[in-house]
């Protein structure tokens, strides 16, 4: 079978990695190529963890973890750093609950606990905390590359960057249009980020998909933060949820979670960072994580995100097109599992019932979302 894979990020690159491993002819496309700052894929890292809220994320975190390590082995390169992920904040409970019931250990931290764990953080008494010591961070832009080429050592051609234009079925599979070619193949992958939505409307392929440019600004107070565990903040300040997580060489990265749907531009070929966004960001640190706010911000970026109404993947196969869509900004993690879901998905398979709940035929029309108010103006309700 002849595919072609529109889009080479955490979801499209692992994907055209599957398939040719599995014997296929594979053709990869990329907007702006591969590991682009413009894309979703962008950065030098991103959390890893098991810890969900579904008993079925958890599992798929499992399987991407060996992978990851599988990838370690072949290329010699460390892509997963295990430093701990803490979890604060009510909702923090129901995670650890799913975690134990799947076996994945986990730490129930009181104010003492969760100051051995990260002195740079406030102390908050009578809150919730658990440390989840198997996940930590996974090294996003160094992973990328090393299932690029592994890729192209399975033999997939991978040019530099290449804009698809439209993708049209035909009896006998797909023609797909870019910026420098035409190509017929049996079928296509659509991973296209937020530029998805545009690419499959043409097919009749109607998402509700919300391309929205995240930012994260890095803090270095101190010299231990390198090592201090990843961070989910559950207690929604200004119902704003945080996260954290150490980017060696650049500080420890915070995000809020909140996208700027305002600023995205199919067209834009950087993201221009917000002031406010920062100023809220240095606001926050200081008061729950003062150790790191010292020296900072030392630098803020962007990137762009898409989500959906529900905060999970858009998976489906739709006559010779598969859609992968629906990044949500937590996508990255799973990257090598996904690979294998979506390369089951081109072959014609159903669904793992891990992923079922990510099925694209779960949107009924007019599906859409929920926003609420923040200082940074509305965001969608998770």
């Amino acid at each position: 079978m002849r595919v072609v894979v529109a889009g080479l990020g955490a979801m499209g690159l692992p994907t055209a990695w599957r398939l040719a491993q599995r014997g296929h002819d594979v053709i990869g496309i990329d907007r702006h190529g591969i590991a682009s700052r413009v894309g979703s894929s962008a950065g030098d890292t991103r959390i890893f963890r098991l810890a969900h809220a579904r008993a079925e994320d958890v599992r798929l975190a499992r399987r991407a973890l060996q992978a990851w390590r599988g990838l370690e082995r072949d290329t010699g390169e460390r892509l997963v750093d295990q430093v701990g992920l803490l979890l604060r904040g009510e909702q923090a409970r129901a995670w650890a609950d799913v975690l134990g019931a799947e076996g994945v250990a986990v730490a129930e931290l009181d104010a003492d606990g969760v100051e051995g764990v990260f002195p740079e953080a406030a102390r908050r008494s009578g809150e919730y905390a658990a440390l989840v010591p198997g996940d930590g961070v996974v090294f996003a832009r160094r992973g990328l590359l090393a299932i690029a080429d592994a890729a192209a050592a399975a033999g997939v051609e991978l040019g530099g960057p290449e804009r698809l234009v439209s993708v049209e079925e035909t009896p006998a599979g797909v023609r797909v249009a870019t910026d420098r070619r035409t190509l017929e193949a049996d079928a296509c992958v659509v991973a296209a980020g937020p530029w998805a939505e545009a690419l499959l409307a043409p097919l009749g392929v109607r998402l509700p998909l919300a391309p929205a440019i995240g930012q994260v600004t890095y803090w270095r107070g101190g010299g231990a933060w390198e090592r201090r565990p990843s961070l989910i903040d559950f207690s929604r300040p200004d119902r704003l949820g945080v996260y954290g997580l150490p980017t060696p060489g650049k500080g420890y990265k915070v995000g809020l979670d909140y996208g700027d749907e305002a600023a995205w531009n199919t067209d834009a070929d950087g993201w221009g960072v917000r002031g406010d966004e920062e100023a809220l960001n240095g606001d926050w640190v200081a008061e729950h994580l003062p150790g790191l706010h010292a020296d900072g911000p030392h630098q803020s970026e962007c990137c762009p995100w898409t989500m959906t109404p529900d905060n999970e993947f858009a998976f489906g196969r739709r006559g010779h097109v598969v859609v992968a869509a629906g990044c949500c900004g937590h996508g990255f993690k799973h990257a090598p599992v996904l690979g294998e879901i979506l390369a089951d998905l081109a072959e014609g398979r159903d669904l793992w019932p891990e992923a079922r709940a990510f099925d694209l035929g779960r949107f009924a029309d007019g599906a859409g979302f929920r926003r609420v108010e923040t200082p940074l103006g509305a965001r969608i309700a998770i």
